[in-house]
C-alpha cells in the first residue's frame, strides 16, 4: 500500500466510526526498525496511529504507569491506534526490536 495513502485511509476509518471531532490524530510510522520520531507532544484524548512500513513485524507497547497499551503484533503494512485518556508520559517501545524507543507526552 502506498505509504502516504495508508495513514489517510486509517484516519478516515476512525472518522467514519464516529470519533469526537475535538479529538486529534497523530501518525507515527515504523520504518528501518525505528519510529518516525523520538518524541511527540499530544493533547489529552488524542489518538496516535502507529503504522508499520517495515518489512518485519513490530510489537508496539508502553508499560508507563497509567498509559499502558500493547498493540500486539503489527505485521508489515498494518497499523493500530491508541487513544490517550490520561495525561503523563508514555515510554513507547517495540518488544521485538529493543532499540526502537520513543516518548509521547500527553498534555
Amino acid at each position: 500500500m502506498n505509504r502516504l495513502f495508508a495513514p489517510i485511509l486509517l484516519a478516515l476509518v476512525f472518522v467514519a466510526a464516529g470519533s469526537n471531532v475535538s479529538e486529534a490524530q497523530q501518525v507515527v510510522t515504523a520504518d528501518g526498525k525505528q519510529f518516525s520520531t523520538t518524541e511527540m507532544r499530544i493533547s489529552y484524548q488524542d489518538t496516535v496511529v502507529f503504522m508499520n512500513y517495515d518489512a518485519v513485524p513490530h510489537q508496539v507497547f508502553s508499560s508507563s504507569n497509567g498509559l499502558r497499551f500493547n498493540l500486539k503484533r503489527l505485521l508489515p503494512g498494518s497499523g493500530g491506534a491508541v487513544r490517550f485518556a490520561k495525561r503523563g508520559v508514555a515510554e513507547v517501545r517495540c518488544a521485538i526490536h529493543r532499540d526502537m524507543r520513543m516518548k509521547i507526552i500527553v498534555e
